[in-house]
């Protein structure tokens, strides 16, 4: 990529900053872990950290599945037992298939020199928790982004005892992975914070290591241009923003996600759907049918007949009546 390309691209996606973050968010508080990038869209902080997948990881433990996901769709929106997951949990058995396809993995050479897959090594150690997470493929993060949906609709419907309250969130919503618009969208809103990692951080053990994020309270957004590379939607990563000067650090660039490896890590974004559960109902004078069904009127009182009356003179009885 060329210095006045990067120049311009640089000058673009600041320009788009100022004004998307004067925007007023529509709900009290955006999605746990995420900023607000537009009304609709709000992405994480930081990349999945090895500590929110072991948590993934936990729940498949305690019987999460996707079967579940009909299921809690069907849940109240709002004052929720908090027992009421444990029994949707405990309803199913453990799927130990599911559990092992969830599982990150890395390749080690054996003596053979064939390339045998163990269970990643940042996954065994309470040292990597703060590491963004590696090793995945796209399977794993579909329905990581599909259990963090159920999770977070769990969690507003029992923190929300009244349907008020739980409209101060979003009522319909999907996590997911980000696409190439929105990412370049985020860099430009939050450029600032893009930093570097520091020389002291660099792990000093394993070479190819990507570093944990350190956090803290004042940074709205985290991205180190020479940690790891981000995967996005339809098998892109964006790269150069990395730790692996192959690609060259400072240097924006996409490449195609080939398998899981150690330089790529993701980040989800969660994205709030049309609300079609409360959506409001305009009330509308009732109409006439199309068929235009005649509307009976009511008949007026049938006048009495003037009788006459032998030996009576109808004219003095219509005088005295009037």
């Amino acid at each position: 990529m060329s210095t006045r390309y990067y120049i311009l691209l640089i000058i673009s996606l600041i320009a788009l900053s100022t004004s998307a973050k004067e925007k007023k968010p529509l709900f009290k508080k955006p999605p746990p872990g995420t900023v607000m990038i537009s009304d609709s869209l709000y992405i994480d902080k930081q990349p999945i950290r090895v500590i929110d997948y072991l948590e993934f990881l936990h729940d498949i433990r305690n019987s999460y599945t996707p079967k579940l996901h009909d299921s809690i769709n069907k849940l109240p929106l709002f004052n929720l037992d908090p027992n009421i997951p444990n029994h949707l949990y405990d309803s199913l058995p453990m799927d130990s298939a599911f559990y092992d396809r969830m599982l990150t993995r890395t390749w080690q050479v054996v003596s053979s020199d064939k390339k045998a897959y163990t269970v990643d090594y940042h996954l065994l150690s309470s040292r990597y928790y703060n590491y963004p997470l590696v090793n995945i493929n796209y399977y794993q993060a579909f329905e990581y982004c599909k259990w963090r949906t159920d999770r977070v609709k769990m969690y507003y419907a029992v923190k929300s005892k009244t349907l008020k309250q739980r409209k101060k969130y979003p009522i319909n919503f999907q996590y997911r992975i980000v696409k190439r618009k929105e990412w370049e969208r985020t860099l430009s809103m939050y450029f600032e914070y893009v930093t570097t990692v520091s020389e002291r951080l660099k792990d000093l053990e394993v070479s190819n290591a990507a570093n944990p994020y350190i956090p803290d309270r004042k940074k709205l957004f985290y991205y180190e241009s020479d940690n790891v590379g981000e995967y996005l939607e339809n098998n892109i990563v964006a790269v150069g923003f990395n730790w692996n000067a192959k690609y060259g650090i400072g240097d924006i660039r996409y490449v195609k996600y080939i398998k899981p490896t150690d330089w790529v890590g993701f980040r989800s974004i969660c994205e709030v759907l049309k609300d079609t559960v409360n959506k409001p109902i305009a009330i509308v004078p009732t109409k006439a049918k199309e068929k235009k069904e005649k509307v009976k009127k009511p008949k007026p009182p049938k006048k009495k007949k003037e009788k006459n009356l032998k030996g009576i003179n109808n004219e003095g009885i219509k005088k005295r009546r009037k």
